[in-house]
């Protein structure tokens, strides 16, 4: 019996198969005009049996769709993508309920055909894919799905002073109700319901939450631009930024005295209190005094020591890595660094060390009409000002080379 052209269904014959050469899919579609196309398909990843039967069910799908067919009768002879689609068959396999999903417009299947016409005109195409239709979670290659943890803020101080501004709301306790009461006037709330604490002179200061405070102290203190100010110091940075909590001083100070690299690289006092002797210096670069740093692992050049010399006017200071710290070398040291550029100084302040006591130096002195003034036998290096010096640049090294620690 021949239908009449426009009432003849298209006719689908898909098919697929795998082995362990590779997978690869059929379609056959003959047309209402008995015009035989087929298309062969050539799996470019690992596919079971029934994944390259979804896939020639799939790719038929969509060719005849394209050609605008209207009446389809599909032919597939897998027994179970045929159930799965009917819904007599449930999907277990997480792989087959993807594509079980994209298939789901089809109404009809039934079992290939066994023979095809040769003399039907045909025309076949061969296309290569090379990544699956369906993507499902440990396939390598499939789409990652991020999840981003939203983490909700507990109760805080702000809370009470936000319902009384926003919706006019009080604590049930008497004493606390009055308390908001008078505070609030301190704080704005704008129409995102953030709060901000008004200031002075400055600008509105954003009301930080207590869980926040120490992801901003952090930034702050050692963050990219952090350099472990004090208390006082970091306070004001935190206000400069436009943040504001109450006993922000108390807090900020807490978080100092818990931070190790700050407790590390503290200056220290291990003198006893007493009365100082001040050594007053007539005019600049006339009184100088000189220290010795040392030793430290060696360096480029054997250099294992530092010499120190600060002006006790200006405070201006001289320093020269040397290997070695002799006499000769503090000779060379005075007068490269301090005569050269400064001028013949009036005296140096100087401890009992070898380098400094030596016969040798006291005649360059001498001869350039310097003079030496030494520390008490008492303390031996007692030469307050080049240690005050001293400690400045042995705290600015430990800084700078805490991560190279033996080198």
């Amino acid at each position: 019996m021949v239908c009449q052209l426009e009432h003849c269904p298209w006719k689908v014959h898909v098919d697929g198969a795998s082995s362990a050469k590779g997978a690869g899919a059929g379609i056959i579609i003959i047309t209402p005009e008995s015009i035989l196309l087929e298309h062969l398909f050539r799996l470019g990843f690992n596919a079971s049996n029934n994944e390259a039967e979804y896939k020639a069910l799939l790719a038929g799908l969509r060719t005849v769709s394209r050609l605008e067919a209207r009446d389809v009768e599909i032919y597939l002879d897998s027994r179970l993508v045929v159930n799965q689609v009917q819904g007599s068959f449930e999907a277990r396999d997480p792989r087959m309920k993807a594509y079980l999903e994209l298939n789901r417009h089809a109404d009809s299947l039934a079992t290939l055909a066994s023979s095809i016409a040769e003399e039907i005109p045909r025309l076949i195409r061969v296309e290569l894919v090379l990544k699956p239709s369906i993507k499902v979670a440990g396939d390598e290659g499939a789409a990652k799905v991020e999840v981003t943890t939203v983490t909700t803020l507990g109760p805080s101080w702000m809370n009470p002073i936000i319902d009384f501004l926003a919706d006019d709301r009080i604590p049930d306790d008497e004493k606390e109700a009055n308390k908001i009461r008078r505070v609030a006037a301190q704080y704005w709330l704008s129409k995102d319901r953030k709060l901000y604490c008004r200031s002075f002179r400055g600008p509105y200061l954003l009301c930080l939450h207590p869980e926040k405070v120490g992801q901003l102290l952090a930034e702050l203190h050692e963050g990219v631009c952090g350099s472990h100010v004090g208390g006082r110091s970091l306070a004001h940075r935190a206000m400069t930024q436009g943040f504001w909590w109450p006993q922000m001083q108390k807090d900020i100070a807490e978080y100092v005295r818990k931070c190790d690299q700050c407790q590390k690289h503290i200056p220290l006092i291990h003198q006893p209190t007493g009365h100082l002797n001040p050594i007053s210096s007539p005019w600049p670069f006339a009184q100088w005094g000189l220290g010795i740093l040392g030793s430290f692992p060696r360096a480029t050049g054997n250099r294992r020591f530092v010499l120190v010399a600060v002006d006790y006017f200006t405070k201006w200071a001289e320093a020269e890595a040397l290997a070695n710290i002799r006499d000769v070398d503090v000779k060379k040291f005075v007068w490269k660094n301090i005569i050269t550029w400064f001028g013949v100084p009036d005296s140096l302040i100087l401890d009992n060390g070898l380098q400094f006591d030596s016969q040798a130096f006291r005649e360059f002195c001498s001869k350039l009409g310097i003079r030496n003034i030494y520390s008490s036998p008492a303390y031996p290096q007692g030469n307050g000002q080049a240690k005050a010096v001293n400690k400045v640049i042995v705290n600015s090294l430990k800084r700078r080379l805490k991560g190279a620690k033996g080198n």
